[in-house]
């Protein structure tokens, strides 16, 4: 019998628009209470968690990641707005 892959939190942060920091990957909390006060947490910290199921953290990370980087590709206003904050802050002299 194959073992199924445990659910990741992988925790992250948009300091900018064109930009997403991985700040954790932790195991998914158990129980609806732990997942409310983790939740609670997160968005008191400006944060959110990207609930992902894979073999180990640092797969999980880059699926985050990837996930991350479709919805900013597929969303017009997201794009718009990370292509707007790139322009006015590298430019160069």
């Amino acid at each position: 019998m194959t073992k199924a892959n445990p659910k990741w939190w992988v925790v992250c942060e948009e300091p900018n628009p064109a930009q997403q920091d991985v700040v954790s990957v932790e195991p998914e909390p158990t129980g609806a209470d732990a997942v409310a006060k983790r939740t609670a947490e997160l968005a008191a910290a400006g944060q959110y968690a990207y609930a992902i199921t894979a073999p180990d953290a640092d797969t999980a990370s880059d699926i985050a990641f990837r996930a991350w980087a479709e919805r900013l590709a597929s969303t017009p206003a997201r794009l718009a707005a990370a292509n707007a904050y790139i322009a006015r802050n590298n430019r160069t002299s």
